[in-house]
């Protein structure tokens, strides 16, 4: 996939207008790589686009390659999250993970509550119940 951008005008000063670039399609990208690299840990603080917090990290999980189909919404990759806002266990795609700060520990996504609330992400997807899943631990 390919991400859309809208270019916005901001103001650096009252007399000064400048441009930059927002998202405003969600991508596939390296998440999980990314993730890795920056040494994801075990419990950081999760929290949506519009600044809630919803829970802490517990692992990855895998989907098999052969059952992904991004356009039916079969992810390969899950952050699964321990989430008391969204009822216990959660299995959010690493595609809406935004950002993570390693200093902070905190992660980003790039849903907001409401877009959380409308999901069943507070499922177990059917590769998991099916015992086709794979785990990855994160370091504490």
């Amino acid at each position: 996939m390919r991400a859309i951008f809208a270019v916005l005008p901001f103001s650096h000063a009252p007399y000064q207008e400048s441009y930059m670039l927002r998202r405003t399609h969600l991508h596939a990208i390296e998440t999980i790589d990314m993730l890795r690299s920056q040494n994801l840990k075990k419990y950081t603080d999760v929290f949506t686009s519009d600044g809630e917090r919803i829970g802490v990290v517990m692992r990855f999980v895998h989907r098999p390659i052969e059952d992904v189909n991004e356009e039916l919404r079969l992810y390969r990759t899950y952050l699964v999250l321990q989430s008391i806002v969204l009822g216990g266990l959660t299995y959010v795609p690493t595609v809406y993970i935004d950002a993570y700060d390693p200093v902070g520990n905190r992660l980003n996504l790039a849903a907001d509550l409401n877009t959380l609330a409308e999901e069943t992400w507070n499922r177990e997807p059917d590769f998991v119940v099916r015992g086709l899943g794979v785990y990855e631990e994160l370091p504490e």
